[in-house]
């Protein structure tokens, strides 16, 4: 049977067409897109519009949908950070957003938990802001007193990344940071591009306290993979409204982070399907990590084993709730190594991706990899069990 998803413009550019059961990652395309949301944006590429009043109603739009008072589209979650570093510093001031990134003379310094620091983190810096770290990763002995010694004059905000990537040992409690804010009158921003599933987290952050939150539209949304959004309350508001009157469509410093009409529709677009049934996906992928459980469970050497991911279970504390399948094996009984088999999934058509980002089990020497089931469709299902099959048995 040929692979229903396979490129014909990808096979005249002579690039391969791949099965994602890796998870959302941009450096494998993001998301596959739902029909639904490219007759939108096939629908709007036939026209033109006023990009000013489709900000504004998009954005009202998203801000309805997740139950925030106020939100703006952007150009994925790394553009939400810098544009509320930026609106954090600049506010409403026409002079300050001209001389960005130029922050001399400003409130520019971004406070952050030291465990936060990823490789996304140079994003907060972006806009011109100076990181201030504090706390030690991995306990949270002095973090309350280094947090404060951390506040000057100087602070525009108070950084937080929720996150799967983050230091799960010793983690500052947002709670704890929020009321910081409050005590002094500083917005805490957050960073929560990979926190959906569950739906109900869009409005969570800002329930509890937090003023701009910042989320990818290219992952669980299925939005187009170079989308996001900055929600916003409390002291949020005003800053994400004057971040919409001084980034495009308008000139200057945001200019560099143009979002064409067809991004704006495809989020909206899909965010109304993922609020309506994203949450009811799960059962389907539990069913889908089962299966391999099934068919791969007898092999011999290899353990199998379903991580639910939910509140009994997970990887890490922030991971989102989707079911993955991990696969153990000792290298030295079957003679293949995780990075063989990454090859071995790769040499046929379609390839296919497997999850290599581990978070489970520290202290195993096993080899290991994940299936993520979030992207997976029915006719892949068959293809990965049958692929992993042959190359565990070839070994034996």
């Amino acid at each position: 049977m040929s692979y229903p998803y396979r490129s014909k413009i990808l096979d005249r550019l002579g690039v391969r067409s791949w099965i994602n059961a890796r998870n959302w990652s941009t450096v494998i395309g993001g998301t596959w897109i739902d029909d639904r949301v490219l007759e939108a944006m096939n629908e709007v590429a036939k026209t033109f519009v006023d990009m000013h009043e489709l900000f504004e109603k998009a954005d009202s739009r998203i801000a309805e949908l997740c139950g925030v008072e106020e939100a703006h589209i952007t150009t994925g979650t790394g553009a939400a950070m810098e544009f509320a570093m930026a609106g954090c510093m600049a506010r409403d001031d026409y002079s300050k957003w001209s001389r960005l990134p130029r922050t001399e003379g400003m409130r520019n310094q971004v406070v952050m938990p030291r465990g936060h620091n990823i490789a996304y983190t140079p994003q907060w810096t972006a806009s011109g802001a100076e990181l201030v770290e504090y706390g030690q990763a991995g306990h949270l002995r002095s973090f309350r007193k280094e947090l404060e010694a951390s506040i000057n004059e100087k602070t525009c905000c108070l950084a937080y990344t929720v996150s799967y990537n983050t230091v799960p040992r010793g983690k500052v409690p947002l709670e704890e940071v929020i009321e910081m804010g409050e005590k002094y009158d500083l917005p805490v921003v957050i960073d929560a591009a990979s926190e959906l599933p569950p739906a109900s987290n869009l409005h969570k952050f800002t329930e509890l306290g937090a003023d701009i939150v910042c989320f990818s539209g290219g992952k669980a949304i299925k939005a187009p993979n170079n989308t996001g959004m900055m929600l916003g309350s409390g002291r949020g508001i005003e800053i994400i409204r004057a971040i919409r009157e001084h980034t495009f469509p308008n000139p200057g410093w945001g200019r560099g982070h143009k979002i064409s009409k067809e991004q704006i529709v495809g989020l909206v677009v899909a965010l109304e399907i993922f609020i309506e049934e994203g949450d009811q996906l799960y059962d389907r992928q539990m069913e889908t990590a089962r299966y391999f459980l099934r068919e791969l469970g007898g092999i011999y050497g290899l353990n199998v084993e379903v991580i639910p991911n939910d509140e009994t279970y997970h990887e890490h504390p922030e991971m989102p709730h989707v079911p993955r399948v991990l696969l153990e094996w000792d290298r030295e009984e079957l003679g293949l190594s995780a990075e063989e088999l990454d090859a071995a999934m790769a040499e046929e058509e379609p390839p296919v991706f497997l999850r290599n980002v581990h978070y489970y089990d520290y202290y195993s020497n096993k080899e290991w990899r994940l299936i993520d089931t979030y992207y997976l469709r029915p006719i892949e299902l068959n293809i990965i069990a049958e692929r992993i099959k042959r190359i565990m048995r070839r070994m034996v």
